[in-house]
């Protein structure tokens, strides 16, 4: 009988140690915070610097979720530099982000910005490979702008390198994209920086816009009532979607905090109170918005209020959705990221139990 295999961690078994690490290493988030701890990736990393037994088990389950906000941008463009060159040394310590990563946050476009935008579009150049594999990608709207530049400048020098002018796809795998809103607008797609990248939109199934609250939240507490019909809020937003460019697309989705009595305003204004809420979610089916627009059913207010744990159909391509876990809202300074890391703006918010 041959004796397992042991590590030099107190002579654990390995069927023992992978499972303390892979657990020690998972990222927890709690709705009740108001942002994700900026050091929730520390107990993993000093982890990885144990040994390299530990770091290979760890790099996998530490980097599923990825934030990259303030200067987070330029840190992981620098860690993919280092993994380029432990690759060309074909050096132990190489590990293929890429495949590990499953879901990506990526915010503060202002603080990303503040280095020089030359410096932003060179780390978006480094990172576009990853972040076009990552299945779910949450980001803001500047950040969508400069990946889809990114992406554009990357496929014009390839088609130049290219002498037999043969048709070479640049693909993206993401399915699900979030993108943010920023002082009420939402515009990523511009016309002018999508031609050359029909595969990057085509891939994705699930489009989600997550507002800016200061803007928007009189318009969604309406709605959120059954007052009035989304229609005019929402035609706006999906009036910039190109269609004829995101070919999977299933799913229009507008995300914000259900707003239906009984209700604090006071306690949602104040920045140093808040507010405790449920998350609502509002869902265009695209195929049949796709169809004709102007004939849509929206249908016709009042409506009735979607309680807390509960999936309203209100038309054949019109639904909506209120998660049974809260989060902590205030209407101004605030970040969607707590919410979007426990699954409250996606389909796992919403699954019943």
């Amino acid at each position: 009988m041959k004796s397992p295999i042991r590590s030099r961690s107190g002579n654990l078994p390995m069927e023992l140690l992978i499972p303390i690490l892979k657990d020690a290493a998972q990222l927890t988030f709690s709705p009740e915070e108001d942002r994700v701890d900026k050091d929730f990736y520390s107990t993993a990393v000093s982890l990885c610097r144990v040994s390299r037994l530990f770091r290979c088990i760890i790099l996998p389950e530490m980097l599923r979720t990825v934030f990259l906000r303030d200067h987070g941008l330029k840190k992981f463009a620098n860690a993919l530099l280092m993994q380029k060159a432990y690759a060309e040394k074909e050096s132990d310590l190489f590990f293929d982000y890429t495949s590990a990563i499953q879901k990506m946050w990526i915010s503060d476009y202002r603080t990303s910005r503040s280095a020089g935008l030359s410096e932003l579009m060179l780390n978006m150049t480094i990172l576009h490979p990853v972040i076009l594999a990552v299945p779910v990608l949450a980001l803001g709207s500047g950040h969508f702008q400069l990946l889809a530049q990114t992406v554009e400048d990357a496929w014009t020098s390839h088609e130049n390198l290219n002498i037999d002018h043969e048709y070479c796809p640049f693909p993206g795998k993401i399915q699900n994209l979030t993108v943010m809103s920023s002082s009420g607008s939402w515009a990523p797609f511009h016309k002018d920086q999508i031609k050359k990248i029909p595969l990057f939109l085509a891939s994705i199934t699930h489009l989600t816009c997550l507002p800016d609250l200061q803007r928007t939240s009189d318009v969604f507490r309406d709605i959120s009532r059954g007052l009035t019909s989304p229609e005019s809020s929402l035609l706006c937003w999906m009036g910039r979607i190109p269609w004829d460019q995101m070919t999977s697309l299933q799913t229009f989705s507008m995300v914000y905090p259900h707003l239906g009595p009984p209700f604090s305003m006071r306690s949602y204004i104040d920045p140093e109170r808040g507010l405790d809420l449920h998350v609502e979610r509002l869902n265009v089916s695209a195929p049949l918005y796709r169809q004709n627009p102007r004939s849509f059913p929206w249908g016709t207010p009042p409506f009735s209020i979607t309680n807390p744990g509960e999936k309203n159909i209100r038309t054949d391509g019109l639904s909506f959705e209120v998660t049974r876990e809260q989060t902590h809202f205030c209407r101004s300074f605030f970040s969607w990221e707590t919410a979007w890391a426990c699954g409250l703006t996606d389909d796992e918010g919403y699954k019943e139990d």
